[in-house]
């Protein structure tokens, strides 16, 4: 028995030795693939991280040369509506201008006409006014009452009853 004991404790020392060296092989295998593999991550990290310095300071450039593009357009813009608001105020005055002018050669068309159809002519035109005054004085009435309805007040319509009893 004792020849077996010697030949099971060799053989199980044995087998300990060689699953050792087993374990340490694969052990030093497994640290230099891991060694290769953090190395090449490293490596990756790197470039990765001077692609992204790169794509940041591009975008910034870019968005630098957009903005710069729009406040050279909006100042473009404010111009041109600077100058159109001004055209536009001078067309509106001289429209204003020439309605005044309509106005004073009807007046005088009507007044010469008149004239020739002697005091019977003026009359009527007389009695078309009037009638004009009349209808403008009934409208601002109406208006005045909307307004008394709704409780406001309006300094034009305290002198309204005056217009419409003449």
């Amino acid at each position: 028995m004792r020849v077996l004991r010697r030949d099971v404790n060799n053989s199980l020392l044995m087998l300990i030795a060689f699953f050792l060296v087993l374990f340490i092989g694969f052990t030093m295998y497994y640290a230099s693939v891991l060694r290769k593999v953090s190395g090449e991550k490293d490596q990756n990290d790197r470039i990765i991280s001077e692609i992204t310095a790169n794509m940041v300071l591009e975008k910034l450039n870019s968005s630098e040369k957009t903005s710069q593009l729009a406040m050279i357009d909006k100042a473009v813009l404010e111009d041109k509506y600077t100058k159109l608001e001004a055209h536009a105020k001078g067309l509106e005055l001289e429209k204003e201008r020439l309605e005044q002018e309509i106005i004073v050669m009807k007046s005088k068309k009507e007044y010469s006409d008149s004239r020739v159809d002697g005091p019977v002519g003026q009359f009527r035109v007389i009695q078309s006014k009037n009638e004009e005054i009349k209808k403008l004085a009934d409208k601002i009435q109406l208006l005045c009452d909307i307004f008394n309805k709704n409780n406001i007040t309006a300094s034009e319509c305290r002198n309204v009853n005056s217009y419409a009893k003449d």
